[in-house]
């Protein structure tokens, strides 16, 4: 089921890309039933999926597997967070050619050395992430993975700090270097070729002023990180985003709604001692079971084939 639009034509309509992550086909399919317009594969919610492994300690087989049968098991358009891309700019270009040949529309190409969440506190200082000079490298070297594709790619950095205190330890980073310099390098990479930038820790209550100083500076599309709320009230609004010049926004939702909803529908059962509960609730007319994928055509591809087999035997 490949994507039934790109990433790059909904940016040309003027469409604002909404991405929640995902992290394997169900939660893609359950965005898709939900009216989104695109999907995303996160990281870190596909390193909570695979047995808690953290980023930069998967392996790339792992990483484009994934990716491939998401873009195959949904007709929105996917993006990949690729953390680093990889090691080298070569690994960074064999990597990203082969997740644009699986169908992706977008990967990320981010600053830090090892993921995400190693940044800064395994080596200390800012030294979790790469140069700026060998970031913008891979950053080069992705767009020359994917020329004549559908594929696009974003420049994220992460060496910002600050932002949402959601998230926790990444709000207390000390190991960063600010706006000005994110800015900076955001710029490089759009000097290196990618057509959409992220400026990570933006998405924050009164960020504002930073989004409309990025909107100023930096050309191109714009990624707004992660749509967040404090104390009930949204960090910004989709209408805001438009506004402050930000193109494209993500979100996490579908890891924690799914969890949520397994912890209800088990410990009521297991308070119960009985399914009653879960399978009464009938869930927007699913069913005993979800069934989120139709295998109507499946099933009359193989009664055409039992048929041809049996005009062979006769």
């Amino acid at each position: 089921m490949p994507a039934k639009t790109t990433i790059r034509k909904l940016l040309e309509q003027g469409e604002l890309v909404w991405s929640p992550c995902v992290y394997d086909c169900v939660s893609a399919r359950v965005v898709e039933l939900c009216g989104y317009n695109s999907i995303l594969l996160s990281s870190v919610e596909l390193e909570y999926a695979h047995l808690g492994i953290p980023s930069g300690a998967y392996n790339w087989e792992e990483y484009i597997w994934v990716a491939s049968r998401i873009a195959n098991s949904s007709s929105l358009p996917l993006i990949v967070d690729g953390e680093n891309g990889g090691v080298s700019p070569l690994q960074v270009y064999r990597n990203c050619k082969r997740l644009a040949e699986a169908g992706v529309m977008a990967i990320s190409i981010e600053d830090t050395r090892e993921g995400t969440m190693f940044a800064g506190y395994h080596y200390g200082h800012h030294l979790g992430y790469l140069e700026a000079e060998r970031w913008a490298t891979h950053v080069k070297a992705a767009v020359d993975a994917v020329a004549g594709t559908d594929c696009m790619i974003i420049a994220r950095t992460d060496i910002k700090g600050g932002g949402p205190s959601q998230i926790g330890a990444v709000s207390g980073n000390n190991f960063t270097l600010g706006l000005d310099e994110a800015i900076r390098r955001a710029k490089m990479g759009v000097e290196a070729g990618a057509e959409i930038t992220m400026i990570q820790n933006i998405c924050h209550a009164d960020g504002e002023p930073e989004c409309r100083r990025i909107a100023a500076e930096v050309p191109g599309y714009r990624f707004y990180p992660d749509l967040h709320a404090t104390n009930g009230v949204p960090d910004a609004t989709l209408e805001q985003l438009k506004a402050w010049g930000f193109h494209l926004v993500s979100n996490h939702a579908a890891m924690k709604g799914a969890t949520k909803g397994m912890m209800e529908y088990l410990k009521t059962n297991f308070e119960n001692r009985n399914t009653v509960h879960s399978e009464n609730d009938e869930f927007y007319g699913m069913g005993h079971i979800f069934h989120p994928f139709m295998f109507e055509d499946w099933i009359e591809r193989d009664k055409a084939y039992i048929e041809y087999e049996n005009r062979m035997k006769k």
